[in-house]
């Protein structure tokens, strides 16, 4: 396995990815681009990227606009909407690798990141197929008052409508911890997540909560058949709505599969969970992106006839044989006539 850090173009700036390639194998291989949830960086998905690579995929793992070591001012911006231009650009990134089958490429995400996956999988027909573990926000109003109340609702509103004064009057905007709530459990993973990777930032611009708070792509998880969808979820998971998770499953279209683990919201990002998540993720890929028969667009008329993909064109004796000559029942018309 060999990993480059590289920057691809999204919008009007670069996006920061580490690109997973396995051993050569000869051949161009499927590949995978990795969305990480709301903030968290590219490298947090190192884990997730290596069973992938074993299993021979190659892997984009991105860092979304204004996130970790992407460009863009000012930082922390959280656009759900953005960050699906940012995966579709990763898609078109990874299809011009040529140590990559551009027609067998998948999305992977977490959290946020899963929705994002399925809006971007919705709207760019390149995409084969989509996995989505501890999938979240899919309505970001509706996520938000389940688990702030109605009052949290109005104080973020209130506080979204102080930034846009701001800045408007200044050009600077207010920024604030994303995630900072008072959850101990939520405070032990930030200050780790800081420990262990040095461009994660939990600080983001107060804009981002209105731009959560318009995030619903519940609207579009019908449109991402025929492309298959796979959901990977803990059933002890009390961050990531269950319920959610429930409802948007059944508006989603065959095919589908949807897997609830043991673990809860944070289990299935360390081992044993991480494990049996990305187990079931290598099999979705491999059925789909490797076993599954390729399209063949059909023929012209003109090559029907040359190639007698039709009886009525079929060759026999050096002829063609004539759909305005009726056979009789039964008849082989491999047969010549005598």
């Amino acid at each position: 396995m060999t990993v480059e850090h590289i920057m691809f173009r999204s919008g009007d700036v670069r996006c920061a990815a580490d690109l997973y390639l396995p051993d050569d194998t000869g051949e161009a291989v499927p590949g995978v681009v990795m969305g990480h949830s709301v903030h968290m960086v590219k490298e947090a998905l190192a884990p997730s990227a290596a069973y992938l690579v074993r299993a021979g995929f190659a892997v984009l793992a991105i860092d979304y606009r204004t996130i970790g070591a992407s460009e863009g001012l000012p930082r922390g911006q959280v656009f759900p909407q953005r960050y699906v231009d940012d995966v579709r650009n990763g898609v078109s990134f990874l299809a011009s690798r040529p140590e990559v089958d551009p027609a067998r490429i998948g999305l992977w995400g977490h959290s946020l990141g899963a929705t994002v996956m399925i809006q971007a999988a919705a709207i760019d027909r390149r995409v084969t197929c989509v996995v989505c573990q501890n999938p979240s926000m899919f309505s970001g109003w509706r996520a938000m008052e389940k688990a702030r109340g109605r009052p949290g609702v109005q104080t973020m509103l209130d506080a979204v409508d102080r930034d846009r004064q701001q800045r408007y009057e200044t050009g600077t905007g207010i920024r604030t911890p994303l995630l900072g709530n008072g959850d101990s459990d939520i405070a032990d993973y930030l200050q780790l997540a800081k420990e262990v990777f040095p461009t994660f930032d939990d600080e983001v611009e107060v804009e981002s909560l209105a731009q959560v708070l318009l995030w619903a792509p519940e609207a579009f998880i019908d449109r991402v058949a025929p492309r298959p969808l796979l959901m990977v979820t803990g059933r002890e998971d009390l961050t990531h709505d269950i319920g959610e998770v429930l409802d948007a499953y059944a508006k989603a279209r065959e095919p589908k599969q949807l897997e609830l683990l043991p673990f809860d919201e944070r289990g299935l990002s360390v081992e044993p969970g991480l494990g049996q998540s990305m187990t079931i993720a290598v099999e979705w890929f491999d059925r789909h992106l490797r076993q599954a028969p390729r399209f063949v667009p059909s023929p012209p008329a003109s090559e029907v006839r040359t190639r007698g993909l039709r009886p009525e064109f079929l060759e026999v004796d050096g002829s063609v044989s004539s759909p305005s000559v009726p056979r009789e029942a039964g008849e082989n018309p491999l047969r010549g006539r005598g």
